[in-house]
């Protein structure tokens, strides 16, 4: 059975920024060399533990949602290679990642199964069958069917 961690304030400042940079419990755990089960303790047992903890998170989420917004929006750089050599880039956006954002900001117009709940009107026009409209005061021009080349001859 390991030993329970004991708390100082340099490791905590670790955890807390190892949380605050989006890393798990574990890995903030490991960083500052705390137990798992200690953090969790501490959490519950001292207030401002469980402030500074929730802090964290928020930052993290915070920094998590910008980066996940920039890789949506601007994308992000995938190299690209011909004949084993490096050639170029190719910049690749994530459709999941925008459409995850849209839920987060506007979830009664992008929730799941709002899309087959909307009525949609759809207008099919024959432009071949419709009248052209008239240039410069020539008359329109309704085409029944696409004029045949070997008449025009």
């Amino acid at each position: 059975m390991s030993q329970p961690s004991r708390r100082a304030a340099k490791r905590d400042q670790i955890f807390f920024t190892a949380l605050e940079n989006g890393y798990s419990i574990n890995r903030a755990c490991d960083a500052a060399g705390y137990a798992r089960t200690s953090v969790y303790r501490w959490r519950e047992e001292d207030d401002a533990f469980a402030m500074a903890w929730l802090r964290a998170l928020n930052v993290a989420a915070d920094l998590l949602e910008d980066e996940a917004d920039r890789r949506g929006r601007d994308g992000t750089d995938e190299p690209v290679f011909y004949q084993g050599e490096r050639c170029g880039a190719k910049r690749k956006y994530s459709d999941a990642l925008l459409l995850a954002r849209l839920k987060a900001l506007k979830p009664a117009q992008y929730r799941d199964g709002t899309f087959s709940q909307q009525t949609v009107n759809i207008v099919v026009r024959d432009f071949i069958n419709e009248p052209k409209p008239a240039l410069e005061g020539a008359p329109a021009v309704a085409l029944t069917q696409p004029p045949d080349p070997a008449k025009a001859r």
